[in-house]
Formats: C-alpha cells, structure tokens, sequence
C-alpha cells in the first residue's frame, strides 16, 4: 500500500510540474508577439539618422506628375538661403530620392508619403555636416547645397530604404547626393554642385507630397 502512495505521489507532482511549464509556455507567448511587433519596419538608429549604408549607386528619378516649372530662365540671380512653409501636419515619411536632368537645369525630387507638403530651408554651406551626429560627409562636388525638408517624422514601416549616398545618372550640376535622414523633425539631404555655387530654385508639391530643388547647369560642361 505503501509502494501505491508513493507512485500515486510522484505522478501528482509530475503532473503539476508538466502543468507548471505549459502555464509558463502560455505567458510568454504575448511577450514575444509584443517584442516582434515593436521591431517590424523600424530600422536600427543608423539607418535612422544617415540611411542605409551602401555603395554610391547611379540613380535617375524622372516625376510622374507634370506639375513641376519647366523654364530654365526664372531662376534667382544669386545663390541665397531660400526657405518656404510646409501645408499639413507633420505626418510627411520621406519614401525615395532622385534626380534626374531636365532642359537647362537638374532637379532633385524627394518624395513623401502623407498629406500635405513639406517646408524647407535650402542653402549653400562650406562643408557636408550631418545634422545630429555632426559627421562631415564626404561628398563629390565643389560646392554643398544643404536641403532641410519640414513637417516629417521617422521611424515608420515606408521610411526611404535606399541608397544613402549616389551619383545621378544623368545629372549636369548635382554631382553627389547624400540622403541624411530624418532629425527632430527634418529631413536632410545634401548635394554636392560641379563647379561653384549655382543659381537653384525651390518649390513645394501634394499628392505625392514632395520637395523639388532646381539647379541651373551654369557651371556644367
């Protein structure tokens, strides 16, 4: 009878221990779901701030709207800062970046996805400096055109995942761009000019949201 209770209790407490593991199994599944929700479409703080790490890739961009300017003879006749207010909120997630050669002039498109339109300051600088980090970029090019497009916002699951930096395809001003990324707000690009500071223009697009910054071919060959 003895032999019998023993058994009877090594399989009670074998069952408990059987129950205890399965209980502890259960718990942990909604942690892990959470951790694997909280991770997917969010790239790590460097592709946060400076894109994606990569060779300079030749990359053209052709805009499938026709809204943009055309006439290569209304740009400014200098090379100031030029700055413009956003329309929206600040929901603006860059999703690509490219450049592509028109009649006179290279324009640089950087799209968004979201409402609105983005803000932007757009001047010439001595040197290629990351907002945030304050890392000196090495860019192609004798002058730097430092863009800042307003009213954006990082992380999200569509955030731009191609090349950080690249030379145009079909270029005749812009050299060189590097996609900064997203900080406090602001999205930073810069371009590298063949040649000295050249006359550009600025204007602000919806649906797509995006920045088109213009630069005359005055110092291309």
């Amino acid at each position: 009878m003895g032999d019998l209770t023993k058994v009877a209790d090594d399989e009670g407490a074998a069952l408990q221990r059987a129950m205890a593991v399965l209980l502890s199994t259960i718990a942990a599944i909604p942690l892990l779901a959470g951790c694997a929700a909280d991770r997917s479409g969010v790239p790590d703080s460097a592709s946060a701030t400076r894109g994606t790490t990569s060779s300079p890739t030749p990359t053209s961009k052709t805009p499938t709207t026709n809204d943009e300017t055309t006439d290569a003879s209304a740009f400014a006749e200098n090379t100031k800062r030029q700055s413009g207010p956003g329309s929206g909120g600040s929901d603006l997630v860059l999703v690509d970046a490219g450049v592509a050669e028109a009649e006179g002039f290279d324009r640089i498109v950087l799209e968004f996805s979201g409402t609105g339109a983005p803000g932007w300051v757009v001047n010439y600088v001595d040197e290629a400096v990351l907002e945030g980090s304050g890392e000196v970029v090495d860019l192609g090019g004798a002058a730097v055109l430092d863009i800042y497009a307003s009213g954006t916002t990082w992380p999200a699951p569509d955030y731009y995942s191609g090349p950080s930096q690249f030379t145009p395809a079909n270029a005749g001003a812009v050299n060189d761009v590097y996609v900064g990324g997203t900080f406090e707000g602001s999205t930073q690009v810069l371009a590298g000019i063949d040649g000295e500071p050249a006359p550009f223009r600025v204007y602000a697009r919806s649906a797509p949201s995006r920045l088109v910054i213009e630069v005359a071919h005055t110092n291309a060959d």
